[in-house]
C-alpha cells in the first residue's frame, strides 16, 4: 500500500492547524463590527457598564453574563415592534434613577447601593443601556 495519500492528509492538516489560525490572528478586526456602530460615549458607557455592573447584570451588548443581579436585556427590553427615541430615554431615565438610588427593598436589603457610577459617567452608562437593552 502506498503512503502518498497519508502524505497528502497529513500535510493538508498541518496547512490548516498552522495557516487557518495564523491567518484568523493576522486578519483586521473590523471596529465598526466589534463595537455595533457605537459613538465615543457609549463605548465608554460600555466600558463603564462592563466594569462596575457586568459582575452583577446580564446585558448581551456589553458582553456581561452577571450571576446576582437582574438580566437587563429581560427586564428593559422595549415592547413593541421598533423601539422608539422616547422608549430608549425612559429606560436611560429608570437606569440613571437606578445607580443614583440604588435598589432596596424590605424582602432584600441592599440589593443594590447607589451611587456607584456618578455625574457623568452614570450618565454614559444611561445612555448605553437606555439604547442596547434588549437587543
Amino acid at each position: 500500500m502506498t503512503k502518498r495519500p497519508f502524505v497528502i492528509f497529513g500535510i493538508l492538516a498541518v496547512c490548516l492547524a498552522v495557516l487557518v489560525p495564523l491567518w484568523a490572528y493576522l486578519a483586521d478586526a473590523d471596529e465598526e463590527k466589534l463595537t455595533g456602530g457605537l459613538s465615543s460615549s457609549q463605548k465608554e458607557g460600555k466600558s463603564l457598564f462592563a466594569t462596575n455592573c457586568g459582575t452583577c447584570h446580564v446585558l448581551s451588548a456589553a458582553g456581561t453574563d452577571g450571576n446576582f443581579g437582574p438580566n437587563l436585556d429581560s427586564l428593559l427590553a422595549p415592547t413593541g415592534p421598533a423601539p422608539d427615541e422616547d422608549t430608549a430615554k425612559a429606560t436611560r431615565g429608570r437606569v440613571l434613577l437606578a445607580i443614583q438610588q440604588g435598589i432596596d427593598s424590605p424582602s432584600t436589603p441592599g440589593r443594590m447601593p447607589g451611587q456607584i457610577l456618578t455625574g457623568e459617567q452614570a450618565d454614559k452608562v444611561a445612555d448605553f443601556v437606555g439604547q442596547q437593552a434588549g437587543k
